[in-house]
């Protein structure tokens, strides 16, 4: 047993079980599980044992969040909201001076990380945007641009999901709407990012079972920064929506600003589930890539069977694994997890799973 010890905050939900499954499956590190309920982690979990031990937590509460984070060589946050949660883990990681991993991210994260790491004269290292998306869908592309031989450019990437919403997966949407997240109808050209003018709704064929999709161009900080690593010239990014209808509810909410108050973003966020429920059972996603290379299209996608929520955990707890396993003195501060991993051992790791395949 590995004398380092892990902690996770929301153990007990999809994010939170992603990262615990996988941790116990390596059989390496001490766990120690933190949840608002004690019962709930026993009776997920079992009884504490050699390698998992209980705690209560709230990360609203100062002295709680401490006291858990404290305990522990490294912290991986899996409780949402994240836009309300925002750097409150991070803080407490930054005073017990203990590395950090967050599931989710976004401009607003980074930005409230960055001004504590200077209150605090903080020396650890923070990662976040360690999930699917953001996280997955930035380390696939870098994955590809390591892999491939020949010069790529003109990328167009597409991120389409199958499953019902969360209520707090919900909440952040509406949020980085509010916080104006991303670069909406933009795409990437040598370094900096322009404005579109066609791409929104437009309707694309996906793989089975995705089928036809409508598209939401978008540009995140993430993906920027991978193209600029790579030095790729021209890319697109569109996160899509499975209806017409979906995505035209979802531009009504940002253009009609629906989120003023702290009920109208609880209201739009549960337009949101409701209007993505759906009879299907499948759950899963897709990184689908289209490429230009020599002149010819071509394309490759990952695709999973497993909820993406429950994937984020998987990502998120094989990037733990490498953090405590490498010298991390010129990665402190703060950065997106595509920065800090190894893509190459990760992609050995996730398709030695059964929830991650890769077609050419």
């Amino acid at each position: 047993m590995n004398e380092k010890s892990i902690g996770i905050v929301g153990a007990t939900g999809q994010v939170g079980s992603g990262i615990v499954e996988t941790l116990l499956k390596n059989n390496t590190y001490e766990l120690l599980l933190g949840g608002r309920k004690i019962d709930k982690l026993r009776e997920k979990y079992g009884k504490e044992s050699e390698p998992i031990k209980y705690q209560t937590v709230d990360v609203f509460d100062e002295k709680s969040i401490l006291s858990f984070c404290g305990q522990c060589d490294l912290v991986i946050n899996a409780v949402g909201p994240s836009s309300l949660v925002l750097d409150r883990v991070a803080n407490a990681c930054m005073l017990t001076n203990v590395d950090y991993i967050d599931v989710s991210g976004d401009k607003t994260m980074k930005m409230a990380i960055e001004e504590s790491i200077t209150k605090y004269d903080s020396n650890i290292s923070l990662v976040i945007s360690a999930g699917v998306y953001p996280g997955l869908t930035e380390m696939f592309l870098a994955f590809l641009l390591q892999q491939n031989k020949e010069p790529i450019d003109n990328i167009s990437s597409y991120f389409a999901g199958k499953g019902n919403f969360s209520e707090t997966g919900a909440y952040d949407i509406i949020s980085s709407l509010e916080n104006d997240e991303g670069y909406g109808m933009t795409y990437y050209c040598q370094g900096e990012t322009k404005k579109l003018t066609s791409g929104l709704g437009s309707p694309v064929n996906l793989p089975s079972p995705f089928h036809q999709v409508y598209t939401l161009p978008v540009i995140s900080e993430e993906f920027m920064e991978c193209l600029k690593d790579f030095r790729v010239v021209n890319a697109y990014f569109y996160n899509t929506f499975p209806t017409s209808k979906m995505l035209s509810d979802f531009i009504m909410i940002k253009a009609m600003q629906q989120f003023k108050t702290e009920a109208e973003k609880r209201g739009s966020a549960r337009r949101l589930v409701d209007n993505y429920e759906t009879q299907d059972k499948y759950q899963g996603f897709i990184i689908y890539i289209v490429w230009d290379e020599k002149g010819a299209k071509k394309t490759t996608w990952l695709q999973s069977n497993a909820n993406w929520n429950y994937c984020s955990g998987i990502i998120a707890a094989i990037t733990a694994m490498q953090m405590l396993d490498i010298n991390l003195t010129n990665k402190r501060r703060c950065h997106y997890a595509q920065s800090i991993v190894n893509i190459e051992a990760l992609f050995k790791h996730l398709l030695s799973t059964d929830y991650i395949s890769i077609i050419n």
